[in-house]
């Protein structure tokens, strides 16, 4: 199954909705409201307070403007409404029990992205069907099976993203979706391909900021490049630098404890760790765990025998944001001069990755 990832819309835009200097966003929630609504949207990974607003007569309303368009949100109590905010007016009706379904009205970036999910509905009517085959598979060969199913559809609706982005290249919306759906599926070439897509005129979207900020992080660790240099400090608060492996082949290892498909493949990078340690390869296992405990016992549950470091800041150990990790599990190996060999290893060709290194 595809890797774990942090917490990613086209047609052609709708001429009818009137533009004005700011947004009016007006709301009819039926159903047992709370008292108020809040206007969120995310900061990095965070969702931050923009305005409240009181509920009354099960109606709200929020005032303001925005500098560029953006995904916003909107908490009712523990719910929300997800939306594209622009400076329009924008009328948004629902059910407190079905705000997943909110019918949405006068943004023309959100009929974009609803015909754009419109085009993704067969793929993800069948990722649902194939994931509950999944979970109730038997473990052994009927789960790897039903397991890649599921991946070959995912990765069908990859291709079909892609597709899309390369055809509509002039929304706005493109540097979004390729940011938030499919980023963490590209290689350096295929990024630059779909970034290069997108209309010049969108140079300063955040989004497309996002893509290009990516590109020159992914530039620094491909093959032949030098490894960039860091210390993090192990469980004992004990620093290690990555000059400590200089000599051998080095796996830089990025995985969590809470992160299922890490811990399925540590038995087999266990077993490849076992075979080389002696023959010029070792292992440094980066955490992205922020659960101490939780990490030293997976640690040991899993016979990871190798050096293992951590901030325990999750997603925002520095290393990781270095190598310009977001998902996992990632591994990159090292030659013994401290250059790039390979991003991306794989637990299953590690082994002959190496066998044709060291032999």
């Amino acid at each position: 199954m595809k890797k774990l990832i942090p917490i990613l819309l086209f047609a052609i835009v709708s001429c009818s909705t009137p533009k004005t200097d700011g947004y009016l966003i007006k709301g009819n929630i039926t159903g047992e409201t709370p008292e108020m609504a809040i206007l969120q949207m995310v900061n990095g990974k965070e969702l931050v307070n923009i305005d409240t607003a009181a509920i009354s007569n099960n109606e709200f309303q929020f005032k303001g403007s925005v500098a560029e368009p953006d995904r916003y949100y909107i908490a009712l109590g523990n719910e929300r409404i997800s939306f594209f905010i622009e400076n329009s007016e924008i009328m948004i009706s629902s059910n407190m029990d079905d705000l997943k379904n909110a019918t949405i009205v006068g943004s023309s970036l959100q009929d974009e992205y609803n015909s754009y999910n419109d085009t993704k509905k067969p793929f993800d009517t069948e990722i649902d069907t194939l994931y509950s085959a999944y979970k109730a598979a038997a473990a052994g060969e009927e789960k790897n099976m039903a397991e890649a199913k599921l991946d070959s559809v995912d990765n069908l609706k990859t291709e079909h993203v892609k597709s899309y982005v390369k055809e509509h290249g002039n929304s706005r919306l493109a540097p979004y979706i390729i940011s938030k759906e499919i980023v963490y599926y590209l290689d350096l070439a295929e990024l630059e391909e779909l970034t290069n897509a997108i209309n010049p005129e969108l140079k300063d979207n955040k989004y497309t900021k996002q893509l290009l900020d990516r590109i020159a992080i992914l530039r620094t660790v491909q093959p032949g490049m030098q490894a960039p240099e860091f210390t993090q400090n192990d469980a004992n608060g004990n620093p290690v630098n990555l000059t400590d492996f200089r000599g051998k082949y080095l796996l830089i290892d990025f995985w969590a404890s809470w992160c299922g498909p890490c811990r399925r493949a540590n038995p087999t990078v266990v077993k490849t760790f076992n075979k080389y340690s002696k023959k010029n390869f070792t292992l440094l296992g980066v955490s992205m765990d922020d659960n101490k405990d939780k990490w030293l016992e997976a640690v040991e549950l899993d016979g990871l025998r190798w050096t293992q470091v951590s901030t325990l800041e999750g997603w925002n150990n520095p290393v990781g944001k270095l190598y310009g990790v977001n998902s996992i599990p990632h591994a990159i190996l090292i030659d013994p001069e401290g250059k790039v060999v390979k991003r991306g290893v794989l637990p299953n060709e590690l082994d002959e990755l190496l066998s044709s290194l060291i032999n």
